[in-house]
C-alpha cells in the first residue's frame, strides 16, 4: 500500500521521501525504481546510533512539513521528532484491527501517552477505525479511515488468456469449479476451516477444486490435514507467488475465512478481477464486501455455513457471475489506487491547514 500511495499521488502537490526503520530493503528498491528518494535506516542490522543519525540527515536533507507513519514503532519515531521539529505535521496510524491483548497493552499505553503530537490517525477500515478509539483510547475526533486501494486492469494480457494459461498450470479442467485463497498460511487465516469446509462441500459440488496460494508456519500441518480429509487430488498448495493477482484470473471463486483481519489487499485483487468473495464478517471485510451483492459475509469460525455458502457459489453460475460483476464494479469505484491516493491528498491538505 506505500508502494501503491507513493505511485499515485500527485507530484505537482506533494514530493514524497521514503524511509523505512530496518528490513532487507526491497521496499526501498522498490521506492527508488518509482523516482522516490528511499533510505533504509537499518535500526536492526546497524544499531540504534547509526539509525538516528541517517534519520537527522534525512530530515536534513528533505526539510519535511509533515510525516506520515505506518505502525506503532514509526507512529513513536514520528512523534518524537516532533518534539524537536514542532512544525512538521505528524499523520501517524494502524493498519489492522486490534484487541486491547492482540495490540498489548504497553503499545496501547505508548500510543495514548503519545498521540497528542499527531495532527490525524488514519485507520484502514471502520472497524479498525473503532478499534483505535475503544481499544487504544484515542480521541474519536483525530481518528479517520482511508481504505487500501489497487491498480485496475494491470495485465496487457487478455483476462481470458491468462485463464486458460493459469488452469493449465495447475490442470483444471473448463468444468472445474475453482476456489481460491491468497493468504499467509498462518492460523488466524483459518486454512484449516476452509479444508473442512471444503470436504463437506465436495459431496454436493463434486467438480470443486481448491487452489491454496501462499506459504508461512502451517503448511506442514495442513498438508496432513488435507491427507487425513482425502482431498490431496483436488486441493493444490502453490506456496508463495509473485504473481498471486494473475493466478486470480484462474479462478471461479474466492474465499477468505480469517478470525482476524484488517481490510486484506487480496480481497480486493480478487474482487478486481471479477471474483465472487466468500469471507468472514470481521476487521474491514464488511467495509470490502456488500453482503449479498458483491459476495458473502459469515460469521468467523463456522465451518457448516462456509461449506453450504461454497456449494451455493459452486452451484450457480449466474450468482457467480452477478457477484463477480458487481465486486469488480465496487473496487473500481470505491477501492481504486487513484481513488485512495485523493482520500489521502485531502488529508495531507486538512493536517497542513491545522496549527
Amino acid at each position: 500500500m506505500v508502494l501503491a500511495l507513493l505511485g499515485a499521488l500527485d507530484r505537482e502537490r506533494f514530493q514524497p521521501h521514503l524511509v523505512a526503520m530496518k528490513g532487507p530493503g526491497d521496499l526501498i528498491t522498490e521506492a527508488q525504481a518509482l523516482g522516490v528518494h528511499a533510505v533504509n535506516l537499518q535500526f536492526d542490522a546497524l544499531g540504534k546510533l547509526h539509525g538516528w543519525r541517517e534519520w537527522r540527515r534525512m530530515l536534513g536533507e528533505a526539510q519535511p512539513k509533515m510525516i506520515h507513519s505506518f505502525l506503532f514503532h514509526s507512529n513513536l519515531l514520528a512523534r518524537v521528532t516532533k518534539l524537536f521539529n514542532p512544525k512538521i505535521k505528524v499523520i501517524s496510524g494502524i493498519r489492522t484491527v486490534y484487541t486491547v491483548e492482540e495490540y498489548g497493552r504497553r503499545y496501547g499505553v505508548l500510543e495514548r501517552v503519545t498521540h497528542g503530537l499527531d495532527s490525524l490517525y488514519i485507520a484502514n477500515s471502520e472497524q479498525g477505525r473503532l478499534s483505535a478509539i475503544n481499544n487504544i483510547g484515542l480521541p474519536s475526533g483525530k481518528v479517520r479511515m482511508v481504505p487500501n486501494g489497487i491498480d485496475i486492469d494491470p495485465f496487457s494480457e487478455p483476462s481470458d488468456v491468462i485463464r486458460e494459461s493459469v488452469r493449465n498450470e495447475f490442470g483444471f479442467g473448463e468444468d472445474d469449479i475453482v476456489l481460491g485463497v491468497v493468504a499467509q498460511l498462518r492460523p488466524a487465516k483459518r486454512h484449516d476451516l476452509l479444508l473442512e469446509a471444503f470436504s463437506l462441500a465436495r459431496s454436493a459440488a463434486p467438480r470443486l477444486r481448491l487452489l491454496v496460494v501462499g506459504g508461512g508456519e502451517c503448511e506442514q500441518a495442513l498438508r496432513e490435514q488435507t491427507a487425513d480429509l482425502q482431498l490431496e487430488d483436488v486441493v493444490s498448495f502453490a506456496g508463495y507467488r509473485s504473481d498471486a493477482r494473475r493466478i486470480l484470473r484462474g479462478l471461479d471463486a474466492f474465499t477468505l475465512p480469517s478470525d482476524v483481519e484488517g481490510i486484506p489487499v487480496s480481497v480486493m485483487e480478487a474482487m478486481e478481477a471479477g471474483l465472487p468473495v466468500i469471507a468472514t464478517r470481521v476487521g474491514g471485510l464488511p467495509d470490502l464486501i456488500e453482503d449479498g451483492a458483491s459476495g458473502i459475509l459469515i460469521a468467523p469460525g463456522d465451518s457448516n455455513a462456509l461449506s453450504k455458502q461454497i456449494v451455493r457459489i459452486a452451484s450457480d453460475v449466474q450468482l457467480r457471475n452477478q457477484m463477480g460483476k458487481s465486486a469488480r464494479e465496487r473496487v473500481i469505484h470505491e477501492f481504486s489506487v487513484q481513488r485512495m491516493a485523493q482520500r489521502f491528498e485531502a488529508l495531507y491538505e486538512e493536517a497542513l491547514s491545522l496549527r
